[in-house]
């Protein structure tokens, strides 16, 4: 009952704001149903068959029309990422010349299509450094849902979470990398928050955050965790603008995590992750272990050489037995079993996927936002704008979060991977297009 009348109240109050307050809101509420999920859910049943996220991507749609006179000066290609993002998306679009498997081709890239569109209409809606505030913590909500939704379940796959997915992350590991991020925005609020109450919510979330991410045992999106929030916190010790009390503050914010850490993890987290050292010593051709991934990489990019232009979606799949050694253990399973491999890595997934030009325009994506944030840091500096120059550090330790998981997935088209260069594309927009124009505002 709990999880409806969450489901319920985030919906229908989140679409009331976006025709009240602002259209950003309903945005926020597309980010909910993300992870809300009802068709996946226990508790789905209980509420009409409906595509929830239609009618609302639909409704941000028509609030782009509605308050088009305002919401036109958000120009999409004022935002350094937006062309790399369109190119590509234009390679998938190229790719259905050679897709190996065209009806798998033909699925993700119409998928990829509608959450450009989405990441579009998006990114017009927010129009404010209000707006952006509301578009991170509309995530941190939605993936706090998800990681309360965890603890309800709990290991239900031996020492695992399944059966929590989304949309575009049906298994556990993506489910990790999708709140992780989440956890260094949680941070950053915890920190900034000038009220008690809100220091309290950003306290509770990081509790259940760090807590669905021991149940799940993804040792990828944890890693991911460990250098994106360390990153973060580091910048927040040793930054050049600073806070009353903020090292204090840094102190208090690392012994918390240590303490919550002696709460939360148990024997199943930590067996998992004592596995790395005896999977550290290579590639094992008698078993496959997490070091057998070399031999996906290697072999994706041997089918690149072979497949320049790339494969089209799931083409690594296709081909893996051809490019994996007969002598491993992967590759005898494969042999035996006619089945096949993922890549797991988004690099070598887009590499196989799309080709060398395909994987050029998605690095290209990551090097605008860290000249994004190169600039945004230093006219923050130069306006002592504190607050401002640590949020970049924030947007920073999320992505590099999402970069170093899905460097073991394959989630190049994740959802929650371009919500976070979204923030980065409003951040350029807001602070930068706006502030020459003389147009920035805070409400």
């Amino acid at each position: 009952m709990l999880n409806i009348l969450l489901f319920w109240g985030t919906y229908f109050g989140g679409l009331f704001l976006a025709f009240s307050r602002a259209p950003i809101y309903a945005f926020v509420v597309y980010q909910a149903v993300y992870f809300f999920n009802p068709p996946k859910r226990w508790w789905g049943s209980s509420i009409p068959d409906l595509s929830y996220s239609y009618y609302i991507v639909v409704i941000m749609i028509v609030l782009v029309i509605a308050n088009y006179k305002e919401l036109s000066k958000n120009k999409l290609f004022n935002a350094p990422q937006t062309k790399w993002i369109y190119l590509f998306l234009a390679t998938h679009l190229m790719a259905y010349a050679y897709a190996a498997i065209p009806i798998r081709h033909d699925l993700f890239t119409i998928y990829f299509l509608k959450l450009v569109v989405i990441i579009s209409v998006a990114y017009k809606l927010i129009n404010t450094e209000r707006d952006l505030k509301f578009a991170v913590l509309g995530y941190i909500f939605g993936a706090w849902y998800l990681s309360f939704y965890t603890f309800q379940i709990g290991r239900n796959r031996g020492d695992r979470v399944e059966g929590i997915g989304t949309v575009d992350s049906p298994d556990s590991n993506g489910i990790a990398a999708a709140i992780a991020p989440a956890v260094v925005f949680a941070l950053f609020y915890l920190w900034r928050s000038d009220k008690w109450w809100q220091k309290l919510l950003s306290l509770i979330s990081l509790a259940f955050l760090c807590n669905a991410l021991v149940l799940i045992n993804s040792r990828g999106a944890v890693l991911g965790l460990i250098i994106g929030g360390s990153y973060f916190v580091y910048n927040l010790y040793k930054g050049k603008l600073k806070a009353k009390y903020q090292k204090a503050t840094v102190y208090g914010l690392i012994i918390t995590g240590l303490i919550g850490l002696t709460v939360v993890v148990d024997d199943g987290f930590i067996n998992r992750f004592s596995s790395l050292k005896q999977e550290s010593g290579g590639v094992n051709e008698e078993g496959e272990t997490g070091s057998t991934r070399v031999i996906y990489w290697k072999a994706a990019f041997d089918l690149a050489l072979d497949h320049p232009l790339g494969t089209g979606a799931y083409g690594f799949n296709y081909y893996a037995r051809s490019y994996i050694p007969a002598n491993t253990y992967v590759g005898q399973n494969l042999r035996k079993s006619g089945g096949v491999k993922s890549v797991h890595s988004s690099w070598f997934s887009a590499l196989a996927e799309v080709g060398f030009l395909g994987l050029m325009f998605f690095i290209l994506i990551f090097v605008s936002c860290i000249k994004t944030s190169i600039a945004l840091k230093r006219l923050f500096i130069k306006k002592k704008l504190t607050y401002e120059y640590y949020f970049v550090f924030a947007l920073e330790g999320a992505l590099l979060t999402f970069i170093v998981t899905m460097s073991f997935l394959d989630r190049h088209r994740a959802e929650i991977l371009y919500w976070l260069i979204l923030f980065f594309m409003a951040a350029h927009n807001i602070y930068i297009n706006k502030s020459n124009s003389q147009e920035i505002t805070k409400a």
